[in-house]
């Protein structure tokens, strides 16, 4: 099983589709939680924070490089 999403997956998110955005949140979902963690609690906020600024990273993320 690979650890990267599939090139795919991420065009769709780029797009638009919920459920591909889903997926990407799914997939970084645990990484998200560990990183949004202040003294070992996780902070709802933070957590929010960075969904929401990964989901605004896929709208501005450009292919053509």
């Amino acid at each position: 099983m690979s650890k990267l999403l599939p090139y795919e997956t991420i065009v769709k998110a780029h797009k638009g589709d919920p459920d591909a955005i889903d997926t990407v949140l799914s997939h970084y979902a645990g990484y998200i939680r560990y990183c949004s963690r202040v003294h070992g609690k996780v902070n709802a906020e933070v957590e929010e924070h960075v969904k929401q600024k990964l989901i605004s990273a896929l709208f501005k993320f450009r292919f053509d490089r």
